[in-house]
């Protein structure tokens, strides 16, 4: 009964989240320059039963603008699982984080007090960088799969990535088709 009296809460503000953030995102992308830099997130969840992290991921993925990627369980034991999260708008990512940890906490209030160190769990208002990752800025290791990567691998800086055009793709493919 308790968690359908907290449903009957959470939807309209989630219902309600998912249209500012979709009529935001709109008027952004008439605007020169209208923040989109996309960044990842390492969220540490506060949140432990698979019905909240499936809300809270779902949550997460319905709202405009933010993609839940998958979880990563801890390295080791006393430390939380961590929840991928892509954000379109990530200029700033502290502020992105605390979003998260107001939705977590809205989710599942029995978890405010608990404090991984980063914004909006607890006093903390910079974020350190291994929580987050611009995406656009960087290609490299570190965001490959594990058996992909390579000890020499280094980031590269977007300008140096290689340009595949669509008709160099279609160059490349008449040559293997000959």
């Amino acid at each position: 009964m308790k968690r359908i009296l907290h449903g009957c809460v959470y939807t309209p503000w989630l219902v309600k989240e998912i249209f500012v953030a979709g009529f935001s995102l709109a008027l952004d992308s008439l605007k020169p320059n209208n923040g989109y830099h996309p960044v990842v997130l390492r969220y540490p969840l506060r949140v432990t039963d698979a019905w909240d992290i499936f809300w809270f991921t779902s949550s997460i993925t319905a709202t405009p603008g933010t993609l839940s990627l998958g979880l990563r369980e801890p390295p080791r034991e006393g430390l939380p699982r961590i929840v991928l999260v892509q954000a379109v708008q990530g200029d700033d990512p502290a502020d992105v984080m605390a979003s998260l940890a107001d939705m977590e906490e809205r989710v599942a209030p029995h978890v405010k007090g608990i404090d991984y160190g980063v914004p909006g769990q607890g006093d903390a208002t910079e974020l350190d960088p291994a929580f987050y990752e611009y995406t656009l800025e960087t290609v490299g290791r570190h965001m490959r799969a594990p058996d992909m990567a390579h000890a020499d691998d280094t980031p590269l800086a977007a300008d140096d990535t290689p340009k595949t055009t669509p008709a160099d793709l279609l160059r490349a493919n008449r040559k293997e088709q000959k």
